[in-house]
């Protein structure tokens, strides 16, 4: 890519959303909906998207960061935190927001396309992961094409399906009606089991599977958890690694090659 994509910032729905169940909650407690200093989710937010369209980048990441600790997570609000930290030049932090980003909607094209981007400006040559297995990379991103709360919308749609095929069965319906129950359960059940097998591997992924994103520049990875340790690796910022290990204040990182060393935790931010 030999260019920088145009970068927009998304409306965010789920903020709306948050400020409903505040000001609901306030209407119960007798609360005002908003923070201890006063300030509103819509102020912040507000703010933020001046911040940005003025230029102070750095201003506006402050006011995103802001936003998720206070409303919680939001693929919008991770993206514009993403397009705020790419501006301001802290290219880790815009790595770690894209991706939290994709989790939560994997599918939006903007999402995807500035992921793309600041991978490509994060995969040196030396440290690229071989091709593998072309038919498990192709299933492996069908399969985390949906995020979990889809995964899990689906599950209970079938499984819903499944049920009612079951309890017709389980009614004594014959002729064409007994086959269509029948039809309708083994459906059901099909689509159930292969269901489970995605929203365990996304289970699995997402709470076992430990990623990080280094956020210094040319950051050295030690042989053991301690600096009289010697240098085994060099990794650039925005490298996404795989934590194996955690030892007070030392994380032992992976990368896709297999290559592996010892990252100070202050060093890398997981997603």
């Amino acid at each position: 890519m030999s260019k920088l994509i145009n970068i927009r910032l998304l409306r965010v729905p789920g903020l709306i959303m948050a400020a409903v169940i505040m000001f609901l909650v306030s209407a119960v407690t007798g609360l005002n909906a908003q923070d201890q200093d006063g300030t509103t989710l819509q102020t912040v937010f507000r703010q933020a998207n001046q911040a940005y369209s003025q230029g102070e980048y750095e201003s506006a990441l402050k006011g995103y960061r802001d936003l998720l600790k206070r409303s919680g997570p939001s693929a919008g609000l991770n993206y514009n935190a993403g397009c705020a930290a790419l501006k301001a030049g802290e290219l880790g932090y815009a790595v770690v927001y894209f991706n939290r980003a994709a989790r939560l909607a994997p599918r939006d094209p903007d999402i995807r396309e500035n992921l793309e981007f600041v991978r490509a400006l994060t995969r040196p040559e030396e440290l690229e992961e071989s091709t593998g297995n072309v038919v498990f990379s192709y299933v492996s991103r069908l399969v985390f094409s949906l995020s979990t709360y889809e995964v899990g919308l689906l599950q209970l749609g079938f499984l819903l399906i499944f049920t009612l095929g079951a309890v017709l069965l389980s009614c004594g319906v014959s002729g064409r009606f007994r086959r269509g129950a029948l039809i309708i359960t083994s459906a059901g059940l099909l689509l159930l089991l292969i269901n489970s097998a995605m929203l365990g591997a996304q289970i699995y992924r997402f709470s076992q599977v430990r990623e990080a994103v280094v956020i210094r520049d040319n950051s050295e990875a030690l042989s053991g958890p301690g600096e009289d340790n010697t240098r085994v690796l060099v990794i650039p910022e925005g490298t996404v690694v795989r934590v194996r290990e955690s030892r007070g204040d030392w994380a032992l990182v992976s990368l896709p090659s297999g290559r592996s060393g010892w990252l100070k935790t202050s060093l890398v931010e997981e997603i």
